[in-house]
């Protein structure tokens, strides 16, 4: 491309020195916008110079087209003032008589040297010169005199019948420049850059500008000039090539060589954005619709709008930002109003209603509601926000400020849930008096819940009840929140909320709750888990209605001990959501995740989570869910061995109000756990005995909520008190088996830890399974644990190693670090498999090694006999015979002077378990 340029430069050369012989020539050089011609233009006007020719330079302006002479002026302020008659015309002037003059100084010019006039975009000057140039034109056959034009597109109007005349005479030489190929595109990289470009950065260039030449020099200019000029070889970005302010400015320039009404085009364009539509911009611009459609198909053609919408982010907010305020502030306006009336959606409308400020219209108010109740349930919290301010603003009675001011509550909430308190204890009053009611009332309510106010809450909760009107629903749905979040406060009520009465249409919210509320109450009843299940297989939709139902469903499978279930739905609410969840949803799911990961035995991602949680949702006062999140760390430290961290968790003092809750109880079980675990054992019985009277009060006497009552019989076994820890253990057995398999197996390893030794192994062999089954590794390490113990005291000192080993592999992989100590042989000398794959470095083998005379072959054979591998395993894990494994152990126990496994189970006795 850069070639063709080139070729065109040397052919005007040649035209003009052919004029100099007296043989006037004509050449029109023609366009898109920015495609090089004024380029061409420049550098010929300079080349003539340079050759001893004269230069007159006339550029057309779309501002000066309706001014007659106004180019002529141009060229007649160009002429020696020594010549008479070169004063510029008047508007009044006879065209004709204007013509010959021009003629006339023109020709005396000439006379003197080479000649060449150049007039840049001919398409804006105005008709009276035109016509002098054409009668010029008319009488240049014998005047050594070129006459060299740059004709754009014109979009607006009908250019004049002159113009045609002056650009298509007979005998006039025309060329067109085009955009630039992919191939131009690359002549034009390697000629301005050291470096041959990649193929993708070509088509970046050519996608971005549509092959603009000013584009595509800008383009390649500032990628030159960056930092580091990788993109242009090939490391491009995944969201494409970037563009700065240079590229920017490129666009801007050529919106603004088209002229005003392009200008505004392509300002309502950008305004409008992904709503864009012809007709929207016609009727948002004022420009008649079929001349907007030549105006896009000009501006795609010059790379500058792809159909109706911008090819980068960045260029369409700097034709934002070049806009006048005054222009900007009338056209959203205007847009936002045409986008209603359209059917546009409330957050599309909303986005303009933001930079424009307060408007008390009737349309309004509804539009930045729905807006930002679109936003909040799709984690846009603070555009929620922005929205409901300007609303605030907008209203035009109390009653619409009001439930504004709920909404902005509720958003508050989800943003900052730990400060937001404030925002629900200030709408109290109008919950009282009337002016706030129905639904948006109860949501108040909920919030001054979770926020420990129970009395400003219960005085709201109890005036809405005794005139519900609208609010029976959601009279259900808060007669559940605290039947499963706060049962303490239910007898405090003035008179009891009307009971639940969920359905296949009642809301994802009310679904989830009467879900909790039955697990809690029934165990792992089929019905609730299958509520649960299908609140959260419509997570997806992420609608304002089924998102506050979330949480409260994934607690529904773990407390149901869906364990599995439960850690699957989370990841993929994770994984779905990303980061468009609110701070407040996120948070409550982390939560529950924390619970769930505790359960499972996977404490380092219940601290990881827990703490996630509690960061959000910390503040100067507790809420229900931080406490929540506050026990499951306690007791996955505890679980760990962190003691301290535990401690820390436990440093500050918790309300009395928590006490009312569901978190509260479980926030005395995990502080038992931890007085349990160190020691504190009357401090354990304490709580675990707390713990079991609230919830026997409650009637929430479920042990997947809190297993109290096994928690008191460790704590009197701690003390030596075996009978009365058998029969809190028996209470425990003794409740309905309502499907509960973890609860199960914890119950039946507490039984066998009060029955005699030689019955202990069978009862913890059937918790062991039951435990294994649901998930819940901890509780399996810790039941294994115990089995060994079992077995030692029983002297199958062999199989009491073996489960020692199995049992101390789960607990590492619980990061169960304190279950990992006490189970470790001790002392603990290097030996045996130091490496982890039973091939112990040489140097690490020293005299008193029993196993330092066996070969590598021979150790990695004995190391997988200490584990109970038989010789089948050990051949397949190994790529051997089994005859070969024979082999290598009876050299075993020749060299180490034994006769069978059992007695290399002895000799590994003093090896450390890391070390397998």
């Amino acid at each position: 491309m850069l070639v063709e340029r080139a070729r065109i430069l040397e052919e005007l050369d040649e035209l003009v020195t052919w004029s100099a012989r007296g043989n006037g020539a004509i050449v029109a050089i023609s366009g898109s916008t920015a495609t090089g011609k004024t380029t061409v233009l420049n550098t010929l006007a300079e080349r003539t110079v340079s050759t001893g020719g004269a230069v007159l330079g006339v550029v057309s302006s779309p501002h000066e087209r309706y001014v007659p002479y106004g180019a002529l002026t141009q060229l007649f302020h160009a002429f020696d003032l020594h010549i008479p008659g070169t004063e510029p015309p008047e508007p009044g002037d006879d065209p004709r008589t204007v013509a010959r003059r021009a003629h006339r100084i023109i020709a005396e010019l000439s006379a003197r040297r080479r000649l060449l006039i150049t007039v840049d975009d001919i398409q804006y000057t105005d008709a009276a010169t035109l016509l002098c140039l054409s009668y010029l034109a008319q009488h240049l056959v014998r005047l050594p005199l070129a006459l060299v034009f740059t004709h754009g597109v014109s979009v607006d109007e009908q250019p004049p019948r002159v113009l045609h005349d002056l650009l298509y005479r007979t005998g006039a030489k025309r060329y067109y420049l085009g955009p630039f190929t992919r191939e131009g595109i690359r002549e034009l990289t390697a000629d301005r850059t050291s470096f041959e470009p990649s193929d993708r950065f070509v088509d970046e260039v050519h996608s971005l500008t549509a092959g603009n030449p000013l584009l595509a020099t800008a383009l390649v200019e500032e990628q030159r000039v960056r930092p580091t000029a990788d993109f242009i070889v090939g490391a491009m970005p995944d969201e494409g090539l970037p563009t700065g302010h240079v590229f920017h400015e490129a666009v801007l320039g050529c919106l603004h060589r088209l002229g005003p009404r392009a200008v505004r085009l392509a300002r309502c364009a950008a305004l409008l954005g992904e709503a864009a539509t012809p007709l929207l911009i016609s009727r948002l611009s004022g420009i008649d619709a079929e001349l907007v459609e030549r105006y896009l198909r000009l501006l795609t053609s010059i790379g500058v709008l792809d159909g109706t919408t911008y090819r980068r982010a960045g260029v369409r907010q700097s034709v934002i930002g070049e806009m006048p305020p005054d222009e900007a502030t009338t056209l959203r306006h205007r847009a936002a109003r045409l986008l209603h009336d359209g059917g546009a959606p409330p957050q599309a409308v909303a986005a303009h209603l933001l930079n424009v400020g307060t408007l008390r219209e009737d349309w309004v108010l509804p539009v930045l509601r729905e807006a930002a109740r679109h936003a909040l349930a799709y984690g846009d919290v603070t555009q929620g926000i922005r929205c409901l301010e300007l609303a605030r603003e907008c209203c035009t009675d109390e009653t619409q400020r009001v439930s504004v001011k709920a909404q902005y509550a509720s958003g508050q909430w989800q943003l900052r849930p730990a400060d937001s308190a404030q925002h629900f204890l200030a709408l109290k009053d109008s919950i009282l008096n009337g002016t706030l009611k129905g639904p948006e009332a109860l949501r108040i309510a909920d919030g001054m819940l979770f926020h420990l106010e129970f009395d400003e809450a219960l005085q709201a909760i109890d005036h809405l009840n005794d005139s519900p009107g609208d609010a029976v629903t959601a009279l259900h749905s808060t007669r559940l929140l605290i039947a499963s979040e706060f049962p303490g406060i239910n007898d405090r009520l003035r008179r009891p909320l009307p009971p639940p009465t969920a359905s296949a249409t009642s809301s994802s919210e009310l679904r989830a709750r009467h879900a909790l509320a039955l697990v809690l109450e029934r165990g792992a009843d089929e019905y609730a888990i299958a509520l649960a299940e299908q609140v959260l297989q419509v997570s997806r939709s992420r609608s304002p209605w089924n998102i506050r139902g979330l949480p409260a469903a994934l607690l529904t499978l773990c407390l149901a001990e869906r364990l599995e279930a439960a850690a699957e739905w989370y990841d993929r609410l994770v994984q779905d959501a990303g980061s468009d969840y609110a701070p407040i949803w996120r948070a409550m799911l982390d939560g529950v995740g924390a619970l769930i990961s505790l359960r499972r035995g996977m404490l380092g991602d219940a601290v990881r989570r827990g703490e996630s949680a509690y960061t959000r949702l910390s503040g100067p006062r507790w809420n229900v869910t931080a406490a929540l999140a506050l026990a499951t760390l306690v007791e996955a430290h505890t679980a760990m061995g962190n003691h301290q961290a535990a401690a820390r968790c436990l440093m500050a003092e918790p309300p009395p109000e928590l006490f009312y809750t569901r978190a509260g109880a479980q926030y005395l079980y995990a502080r038992g756990r931890h007085h349990l675990a160190t020691r504190n054992t009357y401090m354990a019985l304490y709580d675990f005995r707390g713990c079991g009277a609230l919830l026997r009060r409650w009637k929430l006497d479920t042990p997947a909520l809190a297993p109290w009552r096994l928690g008191e019989a460790e704590a009197w076994q701690q003390l030596g008190d075996q009978d009365r820890a058998a029969r809190l253990v028996e209470q425990q057995l003794a409740t309905p088996d309502i499907g509960l398999a973890r609860s199960r197996g914890m119950a039946l390893h507490g039984w066998a830890l009060v029955q005699p030794n030689a019955k202990q192994p069978p009862l913890l062999q059937d918790a062991f399974r039951l435990l294994e089954n649901c998930g819940a590794r901890y509780e399996a390490a810790a039941v294994l644990a115990d089995l060994s113990r079992a077995y030692q005291r029983l002297g199958e000192k062999a199989q009491a190693r073996l489960t020692a080993r199995r049992a101390w592999r789960l607990a590492k992989s619980c990061q169960a670090k304190s279950m990992c100590q006490a189970l470790l042989p001790s002392p603990a000398p290097r030996g045996l498999g130091a490496r982890g794959d039973g091939d112990a470095p040489r140097g690490d083998r020293g005299a008193g090694d029993s196993f330092g005379q066996l070969s590598d072959s021979e150790r990695r054979v004995a190391l997988l006999a200490t584990q109970g591998y038989a010789n089948r395993d050990i051949a397949d894990r190994l790529f051997i015979t089994v005859s070969t494994v024979e082999q290598h152990l009876t050299r075993v126990y020749r060299k180490m002077g034994i006769r069978n496994r059992e007695q290399l189970l002895e000799a590994a006795q003093d090896v450390s378990y890391e070390a397998v």
